[in-house]
């Protein structure tokens, strides 16, 4: 076995390590690849060996993934390159702790700082409106797609979580919801708004028995996609499991239908939009970061932003010292002002 195979080897062990902690498939092959990149970028420079690979290898690989672009010339977002670059941070951290490694030499790279934007797509109130009005709730998929949407404006939840959902984590009698393996392995209680209970009421007593029974069959394995969607709760219209690019797709479809031009995630929009939604209602920051399932706080910070913007405009459109409109009062000091100036 030469010294990279046994690199690939250690990969392979930490990816199953990954996947024995029960995290989700998606987080370990996002974490598999981004160790394929290192592998392959140090490769490329002769590094044969992990005990070649020092600090300032990896301020280097730091640098070409800062500087590195796509076919179009476009920049990796600041956000992947953290990750590329935690990813075999984390995985050297877990070899020297099975005494692979005696020490860990990239522990002390920094990742680039970035600053945090505001969520793209807040959709206001009566956007959110115009969207739920579009599926045809005299249709099996119809009902099945504001169903969807009821649940997403409830709980905030991400596309994954909400495609992962299954029926035995609804509680209607509680109103709430189980979201099982959130992002970072996470799991969370969310409650449901009683619209969205009344939706998933009918839903899982109607409309999710003729989803299950294959309304749609696919050539000759109409059959095995139906029973493949077990016990989740959306299906698709062939029965089985609906994929996140699928809901994706879905959701950007009735958004044309709205009207709605702004640049809009799909999905997620719902996610920025419910948090930015409840703390303009008064909802206390750290409820609304249990709700999203963030584990700092700095994370749900981001939506105060919007807050204090929409506030701000409210202010000036509804406070009676702005509608007013009176004459401002020149001060003294302003007069003197005035004069030397003139």
């Amino acid at each position: 076995m030469t010294e990279n195979e046994s690199m690939e080897s250690l990969k392979g062990a930490y990816i199953e390590h990954l996947t024995l902690k029960n995290m989700r498939p998606l987080t370990v092959r996002q974490n598999d690849l981004a160790l394929r990149v290192f592998l392959g970028w140090i490769t490329g420079k002769g590094i044969k060996d992990r005990g070649q690979v020092d600090q300032e290898l990896f301020e280097e690989y730091k640098a070409w993934l800062s500087g590195y672009t796509s076919r179009n010339g476009v920049l990796l977002r600041v956000g992947t390159v953290r990750e590329r670059i935690f990813t075999p941070q984390r995985w050297f951290a877990w070899l020297k702790k099975k005494g692979v490694l005696a020490y860990d030499p990239i522990a002390g790279v920094k990742a680039p700082r970035y600053k945090k934007q505001l969520p793209r797509g807040v959709m206001r109130q009566d956007e959110i409106r115009k969207l739920m009005a579009q599926p045809d709730l005299r249709s099996v998929i119809g009902y099945r797609d504001r169903t969807i949407m009821e649940v997403l404006y409830s709980t905030g939840a991400r596309a994954a979580e909400l495609t992962g959902l299954r029926v035995p984590d609804i509680n209607l009698q509680k109103k709430m919801m189980y979201i099982r393996n959130g992002k970072g392995g996470k799991d969370r209680f969310v409650p449901l708004s009683t619209p969205c209970c009344r939706f998933l009421d009918r839903y899982l007593e109607v409309i999710r028995p003729e989803l299950a029974a294959g309304m749609r069959p696919s050539g000759n394995n109409w059959l095995k996609k139906s029973e493949s969607g077990k016990d989740l709760l959306f299906l698709s219209i062939y029965g089985g499991p609906m994929g996140t690019v699928w809901l994706g797709a879905m959701m950007k479809n009735y958004i044309r239908k709205a009207g709605i031009t702004k640049v809009l995630s799909p999905v997620h929009s719902f996610r920025h939009s419910v948090a930015t939604h409840l703390l303009e209602g008064g909802m206390d920051i750290r409820y609304v970061q249990v709700l999203l399932g963030h584990s700092n706080i700095n994370s749900t910070q981001v939506y105060t932003h919007v807050e204090r913007h929409t506030l701000q405009t409210l202010l000036k459109k509804y406070h009676p010292r702005e509608l007013a409109r009176e004459k401002l009062q020149v001060f003294v000091d302003e007069e003197k002002k005035a004069y030397v100036n003139a």
